[in-house]
C-alpha cells in the first residue's frame, strides 16, 4: 500500500472560506500528489471564529487563517516531545555503536547492483546493533514511544538538535505548496536534505500574513 503523507497548502487571504477546501485541492492537483482528504493537523485557539476554520473539532482544525492557528503551540509541543523521545532513545541504544543510515547502503547498491544486491544492502543495514536494538524496542507492546529508524541521523546528533528537529517538523508535513504554487519537498531521505527542506518550508510559512490560510491534506 502506498505510504501516506501530510501536505500543507498555503492560500491567499482573499480565498472565500467556503472555497478553501476546493481551492487547496485544485492547488494540489498541479502536483504528482493524490488528495486523500483534509487532515486535522493544526492546533487552534479560536473560540468565536470557528466558522472560519476548516473541519474544526475540539482544539484542532484541518485549516484556516494563520491568526486562528496556534503554530507556536504546535512547535513547542513537538520540541518537548522530541526531547523526551531522544532521552528514551539514548537510554535504549546505550552501549551500541553509531549506525549508518539506510541510504549509505542503498548508494552502494546503486553503484554496483550486481556485486551488491538490494537484499544484501537491506541485510547489512538491519544487522547493525543500534538498528536492531531500536527495532526490538519498537516491538515491545509496553514501549513508551516509537523510535523511528528513519530518524537515525537526527537521533545521532544531540538532544538539543533532535528537539529542534521536532520544532522544524511540527507544521510543514512532508510537502508544502507555497502561495506562488511552488511544491516544496525533500528530494531524498538524507538528513541534510530533509533539514534543507524544513528550513525552506518553515521560512515560507512564517512569512505568511496572519490572514493567509493554511490547509492540511492527507496525500500519497
Amino acid at each position: 500500500m502506498p505510504q501516506t503523507s501530510l501536505t500543507i497548502v498555503c492560500l491567499p487571504q482573499d480565498t472565500p472560506i467556503d472555497q478553501v477546501a476546493t481551492t487547496a485541492a485544485s492547488r494540489l492537483a498541479a502536483t504528482p500528489l493524490i488528495n486523500l482528504g483534509s487532515a486535522g493537523h493544526f492546533i487552534t485557539t479560536a473560540r468565536l471564529r470557528r466558522g472560519n476554520l476548516l473541519q474544526p473539532w475540539r482544539d484542532t482544525a484541518a485549516g484556516g487563517p494563520v491568526r486562528l492557528l496556534d503554530l507556536d503551540a504546535m512547535r513547542a509541543t513537538a520540541h518537548r516531545d522530541y526531547w523526551y523521545r531522544w532521552h528514551i532513545w539514548n537510554s535504549v541504544v546505550a552501549g551500541t555503536r553509531p549506525a549508518q543510515p539506510y541510504w549509505t547502503f542503498l548508494d552502494r547498491h546503486l553503484a554496483d547492483p550486481a556485486k551488491y544486491p538490494i537484499a544484501k544492502a537491506q541485510q547489512h543495514y538491519l544487522a547493525q546493533p543500534r538498528i536492531a536494538t531500536m527495532l526490538t524496542y519498537n516491538a515491545l507492546p509496553t514501549r513508551l514511544t516509537d523510535l523511528p529508524t528513519s530518524h537515525l541521523e537526527a537521533f545521532q546528533t544531540s538532544a538539543d538538535s533532535y528537539a529542534h528537529y521536532g520544532w522544524l517538523c511540527a507544521v510543514p508535513g512532508s510537502n508544502v505548496i507555497s502561495l506562488d504554487g511552488t511544491h516544496l519537498a525533500a528530494t531524498s531521505d538524507r538528513y541534510a536534505t530533509h533539514i534543507a527542506y524544513l528550513a525552506h518550508a518553515n521560512h515560507r510559512i512564517t512569512t505568511l500574513h496572519q490572514r493567509d490560510i493554511l490547509v492540511a491534506l492527507s496525500t500519497r
